[in-house]
């Protein structure tokens, strides 16, 4: 199915083209990301509520739903605004990179490493945890861009900044604001997504690789020295006197004949 849905022969191809312009997977989801706000609150927050992810909504009120559609959920905002223009320009940059399938792996890990962890919590006694919109997938996207591209320049304001620089701010400024308010849960919410977006690249580019048991040689069994194919004189004769003289081949009878020259010249 997979290969049927992203085949590898357009792995690097745009999903479409929109006049002269490529249209690639990254901006869709943008665009959706943008068109859920308007879908948010047109439904309302109460029934949008049935689409955010907590453990309590999946695994005891069987929304099994919400650990996929708990992006959906954005409330009306500009920052969410600024982040899908964020995630078209760097989720293009990073799937023109990397292919639309490794693109694809990125965002399935960013979508449910979340929900995995507010599991974890939960079942070690942390509850009342959820997550809803896009933004942690926004700001996932962001750290796999500035990892791919640590050294690109970013305009900010009217400061060029590099990326990594960048993604270090975003990642501080967000940390201090959980070990301010104690929240130790979404710290470390913060450090999967982004140890899981960090991760996923440098495994893409080959920087950083599985550890894998090592392979067990079967033991070394000692060969016996190959009998040589070439017959001695003494073979030669004992053949003789079994089976007589009519029996012998011609390599036999070559090498007999030398033998009998060599005894002629020493005795000479």
């Amino acid at each position: 199915m997979f290969n049927s849905w992203l085949p590898e022969s357009k792995d690097h191809l745009p999903l479409t083209w929109w006049k002269t312009h490529p249209v690639y997977l990254a901006a869709v989801i943008a665009l959706v990301g943008a068109a859920s706000m308007i879908i948010t609150a047109v439904l309302g927050y109460d029934l949008m509520g049935h689409f955010v992810f907590t453990y309590d909504n999946a695994f005891r009120q069987f929304h099994l739903w919400t650990p996929l559609t708990y992006i959906f959920v954005n409330p009306p905002s500009l920052w969410t605004l600024v982040g899908c223009l964020l995630l078209w320009n760097f989720g293009e940059a990073v799937e023109r990179h990397l292919g639309r399938r490794a693109f694809v792996r990125l965002l399935l890990l960013l979508l449910l490493v979340s929900p995995l962890f507010i599991t974890l919590f939960s079942l070690l006694g942390s509850r009342g945890l959820a997550c809803m919109g896009i933004t942690q997938l926004e700001f996932g996207v962001f750290i796999a861009f500035a990892t791919l591209y640590p050294n690109a320049k970013l305009n900010v304001i009217i400061l060029a900044v590099e990326a990594w620089v960048l993604a270090a701010v975003f990642v501080g400024i967000n940390a201090l604001a959980c070990i301010g308010g104690r929240d130790w849960s979404s710290l470390l919410l913060l450090a999967a997504n982004v140890g899981t977006a960090y991760a996923f690249i440098r495994f893409e580019t080959g920087a950083l690789k599985l550890p894998s048991l090592p392979k067990r040689s079967p033991p070394q069994t000692r060969k016996p020295a190959k009998k040589s194919s070439t017959p001695t004189v003494d073979d030669i004769l004992d053949k003789i006197s079994h089976q007589g003289m009519h029996s012998l081949t011609a390599e036999e009878r070559h090498i007999l004949d030398q033998a009998s020259d060599q005894m002629k010249r020493r005795a000479g």
